[in-house]
């Protein structure tokens, strides 16, 4: 029987993308994807991947599922009120800085 790594694979990629690197990128790439213990290709995408759903997640617009929106909606229609326990709190200094 003839082995087709195709058969395995979960989904087959037809779309090629193509970049040029400087040398020094290209070798940088190529020690990280072996210390990654995945090939240049899968080490990029997965790289660029990450970076992507960051860029994107910081979008001022969200997407929601009905359920969550429902929910949202409701906060913002029906706010949670301040008790006195939540004032005190929110008087006392700070432990932690904000990271920025």
């Amino acid at each position: 029987m003839l082995y087709c790594h195709c058969e395995y694979m979960s989904t087959t990629k037809e779309q090629r993308l193509q970049i040029r690197v400087d040398p020094s990128d290209k070798a940088l790439l190529e020690r990280a994807a072996a210390a990654s213990h995945l090939n240049v290709s899968s080490f990029v995408v997965q790289a660029a991947a990450l970076k992507a759903e960051e860029v994107l997640a910081e979008r001022s617009s969200i997407r929601l599922s009905e359920e969550a929106a429902a929910v949202f909606s409701e906060a913002l229609e029906h706010p949670a009120e301040v008790n006195e326990r939540l004032a005190a709190a929110l008087r006392h200094e700070r432990k932690f800085s904000w990271l920025d």
